[in-house]
């Protein structure tokens, strides 16, 4: 499994729904900022919820997404038990969000 934390972004702080692919999107730390950009580009702050790959087992895979880079998605629903941390980020007067205590 990865060592990089994987986090699901969402506005409501409840996970989403398995989306028309067929998963529910997620995204690596490093990650974060750009899909922040991408997919949220005029919400004033989201949820990031801190989801365990052991206890997602096989619903986690890793695979190639946006521009080829490999990005978590789990196939399946997230269940209350597979969220490890909830973290509320709000966008600056810079007009990004601020993930530097992510990165902590």
């Amino acid at each position: 499994m990865t060592s990089e934390t994987i986090w699901h972004i969402t506005p409501t702080g409840k996970p989403a729904g398995v989306g028309p692919e067929g998963f529910i999107h997620a995204s690596f730390t490093s990650q974060l900022a750009g899909t922040l950009a991408l997919h949220f580009p005029d919400t004033a702050s989201v949820h990031l919820l801190r989801l365990d790959p052991e206890r997602l087992g096989a619903r986690l895979v890793i695979e190639p997404s946006r521009e080829d880079a490999l990005f978590p998605h789990i196939y399946g629903v997230i269940e209350p038990g597979d969220i490890l941390g909830h973290e509320l980020v709000e966008r600056g007067p810079n007009g990004h969000f601020d993930l530097t205590a992510l990165r902590a």
